[in-house]
């Protein structure tokens, strides 16, 4: 049996290569033969901050080059990452020489609010074309719990996969930042491309000026870049704080070094919306793999991830934020105890091991 992954985006963003790179090498292992075709690595097309310089000309372009390399794989199963402009070339491989497809979301990329026109076509071609490609699917792929009920409303089988992380990579070191260190260092990472990234890290950003009046020795790394990036450097500056640093990108593979380096992850979320909800938190496995004790808002995914006060804490306030916060602020071994407990919770259930094993089950039933 063959998998082909297909995604619109590179390794460097965190869907291709967690959900087509990650899954694809694990599968390896159960003896299925995978391929990635990425329209960015493989047929060169631009992604993430670059993708809107794109026309539909050079879209259909990218379609016809990744039909013509699908079409001779006629046993193979198609996977398809998301619902994008790259989703026509699986989608016409699949109605002239009937492969099978998989349709994995992770992310909400259509409209928060959608009408229905005489009762049944959406405003949002998004969302229609999506509900016709998950009809089509063999069965679906859900990331998120929200992702899961959305998807069930078009197709029988669908099943839940989170992001996970790869815990032979995220692990940490014998160097990893000792508790004498007279700093604590909170992060958040992520990609600037969303304007809902800068509504959750203002959030995060209120909290920790609020903080900063009573401790002089705390620190908020923001690493990411993106479209709104600017956005973000404006919201920084009102606050005219040292201690806030935005450092930009990081390679991917050096992530895991990073972390090493830091107490504390944050991951909030400032608006309960369909995009929040339906968000796989790739970063919070990350920081949860690295041991980090992290405060999640009460908000989508991570609530079904995080046990409040045993491997992570959660807030459905900005006051239980800076609470939970301050708490960790203050107490070196709450940090430790709850970053042991998170780092164990990833590897019982939200290794790459653990889903690819899983992955492998439901390609065998199909």
């Amino acid at each position: 049996m063959k998998v082909i992954f297909i995604t619109r985006e590179g390794y460097r963003l965190p869907g291709a290569r967690i959900r087509c790179y990650n899954f694809a090498k694990e599968l390896v292992k159960y003896n299925i033969d995978t391929e990635v075709l990425s329209f960015s690595d493989t047929l060169g097309a631009k992604d993430g901050e670059e993708e809107s310089k794109m026309g539909l000309k050079d879209k259909f372009r990218y379609n016809r080059g990744a039909f013509r390399s699908l079409k001779i794989d006629k046993d193979a199963v198609l996977y398809i990452q998301r619902f994008n402009y790259h989703s026509f070339a699986p989608l016409f491989a699949h109605l002239f020489n009937r492969n099978r497809i998989i349709l994995d979301l992770d992310d909400w990329e259509m409209r928060e609010d959608i009408k229905y026109y005489l009762n049944f076509y959406p405003s949002s071609k998004a969302h229609y074309l999506t509900g016709k490609i998950a009809e089509r699917s063999a069965c679906c792929i859900a990331a998120s719990r929200f992702l899961e009920g959305f998807l069930s409303e078009f197709n029988k089988k669908v099943y839940y996969i989170p992001s996970g992380v790869d815990t032979d990579i995220f692990r940490p070191s014998s160097n990893s930042l000792g508790e004498d260190d007279d700093r604590i260092v909170f992060s958040w990472i992520g990609t600037l491309h969303k304007k809902e990234y800068i509504e959750n890290i203002g959030l995060a950003l209120c909290c920790f000026h609020t903080l900063r009046k009573r401790h002089s020795h705390i620190y908020f790394d923001i690493i990411g870049d993106g479209i709104y990036r600017e956005s973000l450097e404006q919201v920084i500056k009102q606050y005219n704080d040292k201690h806030i640093l935005l450092k930009g990108w990081i390679n991917p593979d050096k992530v895991s070094d990073y972390l090493d380096n830091i107490h504390i992850g944050l991951f909030p979320v400032a608006a309960d919306t369909k995009f929040n909800r339906a968000k796989s938190p790739t970063k919070l496995f990350e920081y949860m793999a690295m041991a980090k004790p992290t405060i999640s808002s009460c908000i989508g995914e991570a609530s079904h991830i995080i046990q409040d006060g045993e491997n992570g804490f959660l807030a459905k306030t900005k006051e239980e934020f800076i609470k939970k916060m301050q708490r960790l602020i203050e107490n070196s071994d709450i940090r430790l105890r709850i970053g042991e407990k998170a780092r164990q919770t990833v590897e019982e259930n939200y290794s790459l091991k653990v889903l690819g094993k899983r992955l492998y089950g439901i390609i065998r039933q199909i």
